[in-house]
């Protein structure tokens, strides 16, 4: 399954892509951003994982930035089921107030 991934690349820059390109025989095209004159989106065809490892490498050290992940980019934010405990402070004790679990837990200090 081949992926589209977009590298941002400024002007002074994009022969270090080019070079990165055809050295691991990467197929690519480019179009001028519309945004600067002086930025370029180079799309990729990524057809493997090792493709896709190593050119994030490379585009971390060349500070290039990446679009188009697509699902392999969304962060898993873990469900947060449980709530919170809170604690009691009488004096030199603390108590833990809130779960099932501390109903009886008892902190001395």
């Amino acid at each position: 399954m081949a992926e589209k991934v977009t590298l941002v690349a400024k002007r002074k820059s994009i022969q270090i892509a080019f070079d990165y390109c055809m050295d691991h025989k990467i197929p690519f095209a480019v179009s001028p951003r519309g945004i600067s004159p002086d930025e370029f989106e180079i799309d990729l065809t990524i057809s493997e994982i090792k493709q896709a490892v190593a050119l994030g490498m490379f585009a971390k050290d060349a500070k290039f930035e990446i679009f188009g992940l697509g699902e392999m980019a969304k962060l898993k934010t873990p469900l947060n089921t449980g709530r919170k405990a809170d604690v009691k402070l009488n004096g030199n004790t603390a108590e833990l107030v809130g779960t099932e679990s501390s109903a009886n837990a008892l902190l001395n200090f």
